[in-house]
């Protein structure tokens, strides 16, 4: 809600997520155990640009917005998942 109150620039681009990282391995076995289901992967060489590790910067919504995540990812997806499936969607 509180981008929707930001008095800054019309458009702006604002990162938003939980500051710690995650490996791909670890967020698709999070979302395997939220479905019930097993992915089938395709792992393919690394490729050239590739980041071995990344982490969302949210300083610049924490500053402008206050945004101060309370929910980690592995509590938030699987509450995600229950309502996805629930919604029909």
């Amino acid at each position: 809600m509180a981008a929707f109150e930001y008095e800054g620039l019309l458009f702006d681009v604002f990162n938003l997520g939980e500051s710690e990282t995650i490996q791909l391995k670890d967020l698709i076995a999070m979302i395997e155990n939220a479905l019930g289901k097993q992915a089938k992967i395709n792992e393919l060489p690394e490729q050239p640009g590739d980041m071995p590790r990344t982490c969302a910067d949210i300083s610049k919504a924490r500053k402008l917005l206050g945004y101060n995540p309370t929910t980690r990812l592995s509590d938030g997806l699987p509450r995600f998942v229950d309502w996805f499936l629930r919604s029909g969607k």
